[in-house]
């Protein structure tokens, strides 16, 4: 109910900003025709609600109690300049209002709705924090450290560790009923969790956990009765025919339309790459769904034959390899362009699991089996990983992320994560460099 309250002011802002810059320039004579103008507006007002809805879900204004400032304005930002844009792209395709509608009001409304719904969220934001204060917590299992650093770090406004203890501690019970939550690293032993878990729930704690890779697979079953017997059913941890080939033709359809639109920036970083010596695309041997071998396509980053004495390593935050055309196309990941040749071939799809090195996947799988289980569908120009997670982010997170995402997959869902990408194509933490971590 909360959700849909603050919904409609959103869009009462945006409508009402919209409406306003239409009086607004009216009564300073800058609207020739205003009855047409106003006209056009309702002919696509309900498709600006609609696109509203499915940025604000993106882009998480749905739930801004865990963002940080600048995130909430960050998002706000890129909701109102992808709604402008979105209205630009309606007012071209509908012939009715292709040209009633004034650009003038476009771009003003966009600047109302962008101030007022950011003084709004930001209005929410504030009073979130100071209702709902700092929680204590306890963290359980023996890899807790990943979780104590994180929150540390990020969440120290939210949460305040009263507790860390290993799953075998002899005062749990006592060290979970003093905190107000509880979080569950990765690695405790299923018995244990339902221990955890039944004093959690007798003393109403909210528990917070890390789930393990059988988790997910979990995740997609479904009710399926069997006589009196309630039962649940797994499917595979795949896509069916079906779903494969929507997939495919949106990866056609979407790939065409940003191939045509990356093509002038590919152009100019070519140029650039071309400048500093050296070719300007680094192919590379990857692996799609089936373990099927391809070459992916990259612009070059790193200094020609990069790995030639080092060997295949991951790159790191500070890598020396890296060329100064390099560390900026990096940082917006503009070296993936070339990878929208690999979607029309059929390699890869928009969306999925990274492509991964033959080397590294036999190396990771030696130690999480599971791995193998991103190898069910195509590998992805992005992906939740990438969205949710850091280039820096371990190699059992972004798994687990995967998983979720094969398990969860729709097509849209792929819209979301597509549009996700957008938001953090300017977060500098999203392409730190890599680092080992565990949970």
């Amino acid at each position: 109910m909360k959700r849909l309250l603050y919904l409609i002011i959103d869009l009462f802002i945006i409508y009402g900003s919209v409406i306003f810059t239409f009086y607004f320039l009216a009564y300073i004579d800058m609207l020739e025709d205003f009855h047409r103008n106003f006209q056009a507006f309702k002919i696509i007002a309900p498709s600006i609600g609609v696109f509203y809805l499915i940025l604000m879900y993106a882009f998480g204004l749905y739930n801004i109690s865990r963002m940080s400032f600048f995130e909430v304005v960050y998002s706000i930002f890129l909701i109102s300049l992808s709604l402008w844009i979105g209205i630009m792209g309606i007012c071209f395709l509908v012939r009715e209002v292709a040209l009633a509608f004034p650009r003038s009001v476009i771009f003003l409304s966009a600047l109302f709705y962008f101030i007022f719904l950011a003084l709004w969220r930001l209005s929410l934001w504030f009073i979130s924090h100071r209702l709902r204060g700092i929680k204590k917590i306890t963290i359980i299992g023996d890899l807790y450290n990943k979780l104590t650093d994180v929150i540390t770090c990020k969440y120290s406004h939210f949460y305040q560790i009263e507790h860390q203890c290993t799953e075998n501690d002899p005062q749990l019970s006592s060290k979970i009923k003093s905190a107000d939550e509880v979080f569950l690293s990765s690695g405790i032993s299923q018995k244990m969790r339902e221990r955890i878990f039944f004093i959690c729930i007798k003393n109403k704690k909210n528990v917070c956990f890390v789930p393990e890779y059988f988790d997910l697979n979990m995740m997609s079953s479904s009710f399926y009765k069997t006589d009196d017997i309630p039962t649940f059913r797994t499917a595979g941890m795949e896509l069916s025919p079906e779903e494969r080939l929507v997939k495919r033709a949106t990866d056609l359809l979407f790939g065409l339309i940003a191939s045509i639109i990356a093509l002038p920036i590919g152009l100019i970083i070519a140029f650039l790459i071309k400048l500093d010596g050296g070719p300007v695309f680094y192919i590379q041997e990857r692996f799609t769904r089936g373990y099927k071998k391809f070459n992916i396509y990259k612009f070059r980053t790193m200094i020609p034959d990069a790995e030639k004495q080092s060997g295949p390593v991951l790159a790191d935050e500070k890598d020396s390899r890296i060329t100064w055309i390099g560390r900026f196309i990096r940082t917006v990941r503009l070296d993936e362009i070339p990878q929208l040749i690999n979607i029309l071939k059929g390699d890869m799809s928009l969306v999925g699991p990274r492509p991964e090195r033959p080397f590294f996947v036999e190396q990771f799988e030696k130690t999480i089996p599971e791995y193998s289980y991103r190898f069910n569908v195509k590998a992805g120009l992005t992906g939740l990983a990438q969205v949710e997670g850091k280039y820096n982010t371990s190699v059992e997170n972004k798994l687990r992320y995967d998983l979720i995402y094969i398990n969860k997959y729709s097509i849209f869902n792929d819209l979301l994560i597509m549009l996700q990408t957008v938001k953090i194509l300017f977060m500098k933490e999203s392409t730190e460099g890599i680092t080992s971590s565990k949970n």
